[in-house]
């Protein structure tokens, strides 16, 4: 085995905690044995193996007033360039960076990349790309429309120019493809469990798990289950972010009786156990912006490796792997009556054959089978460094 000195040395960046990010949390386990890695973000260090530098976003240091009118000029007149070089984050990567060398860079999403060029050349950055850019949710005004061109800026300035990249999906992907990216995909799959799948009682007990966003369709979800003619109920395992949604949701439980419960939110350490004593994961997540309609998320495959069935709405992404390997069902559409449908379809013997689908295909859909897409791309540019 190489030894510790003379082994590549790998930074991962990202302007989100690390330590509780599963996405990229993966990335530090795979590469942390087998490379020198540095970890750069705000949060806590996210393993004992990796040298860790921490990002402050409160320190903001005053720009004073001509700084301050320079700045509010640069974004009217959209000189974007001079808007990421004053990012504070940006800044605080360049400082505490700078002089360091490293063989390689992960840069984890559009803001980080200019910075990671800057640390260490285009031709030693990866790019990861956890959503697509131009597609992310803006308000329909003047300023949401200057920020979709402004993530826009970001995608064709930088990550046109990095050593290669990764995205979350195979449509994502494509529509990167449109602007000059040729993005392989690593999907936010969960680790593999050594789960056998439950037997599926009188009573079928569907479960969700994740943010309360009203956009993301749970009102309509719960009050199908409420309605529905099967022998049915539906747990929610929600965080507090935002907590006006959380409580909106809460109440309409209140409402809607017995059937529906919502939980407290339980940390990714625990969540596939809690989630392995359910039936059906359900996730039918209405297309409100063009990530959602591309959407696959963690809890998707949270889902396959707590060897649940799995419903979903026609989400093409989600939609394909299910009906692809038998893992549950796709409604006909996101309203209240067709995920009503679904769950009057539902039956135990057809649950126990969508556990069993999951179960078959576990392994497949695991992270473990994905991480090795980010091991290829650090190991081809440390090898050319």
């Amino acid at each position: 085995m190489v030894t510790s000195s003379a082994r590549p040395t790998v930074l991962i960046l990202s302007y989100d905690a690390i330590d509780i990010d599963p996405r990229v949390i993966k990335q530090v386990r795979r590469l942390a044995d087998e490379y020198e890695v540095t970890t750069c973000s705000p949060g806590a260090s996210p393993d004992p193996r990796v040298e860790h530098i921490s990002l402050d976003p409160d320190d903001v240091r005053p720009r004073g007033r001509w700084g301050n009118l320079i700045d509010d000029i640069a974004r009217e007149r959209e000189w974007f360039r001079w808007t990421y070089d004053h990012v504070p984050l940006v800044q605080q990567t360049r400082r505490l960076l700078n002089g360091r060398r490293f063989d390689a860079v992960i840069a984890n999403d559009a803001e980080t990349l200019g910075a990671a060029i800057s640390v260490a050349g285009a031709d030693r950055v990866h790019a990861d790309l956890h959503e697509f850019f131009p597609g992310l949710p803006v308000d329909d005004t003047k300023l949401g429309q200057r920020q979709r061109r402004y993530w826009t800026w970001l995608i064709t300035r930088f990550a046109s120019r990095v050593r290669s990249s990764t995205t979350v999906g195979r449509e994502i992907a494509k529509r990167y493809g449109e602007y000059g990216l040729d993005a392989g995909v690593v999907t936010n799959a969960t680790p593999l469990r050594d789960f056998a799948p439950t037997p599926t009682g009188a009573t079928i007990r569907l479960v969700h798990s994740g943010n309360p966003f009203r956009e993301r369709g749970l009102a309509e979800i719960m009050r199908a289950v409420a309605q529905s003619s099967a022998d049915v109920s539906l747990d929610l395992y929600l965080t507090y972010n935002p907590p006006t949604d959380r409580e909106h949701l809460v109440a309409l439980a209140g409402e809607l009786g017995p059937r529906i419960t919502v939980h407290e939110p339980v940390s990714q350490a625990d969540l596939i156990d809690a989630l392995h004593g359910y039936d059906v994961g359900i996730h039918v997540l209405p297309p409100t912006s063009e990530n959602n309609a591309l959407a696959l998320p963690n809890k998707f495959f949270d889902f396959v490796q707590a060897r649940l069935g799995i419903i979903v709405g026609p989400s093409i992404e989600m939609a394909g792997i299910v009906t692809e390997r038998g893992l549950g069902i796709v409604t006909a559409d996101f309203t209240e009556s067709s995920i009503l449908t679904a769950v009057n379809g539902l039956s135990a013997e057809a649950v126990d054959g969508f556990k069993a689908a999951a179960q078959t295909h576990a392994e497949a859909l695991s992270a473990e089978a994905q991480v090795e897409n980010w091991a290829a791309a650090v190991r081809a540019i440390t090898r050319s460094a």
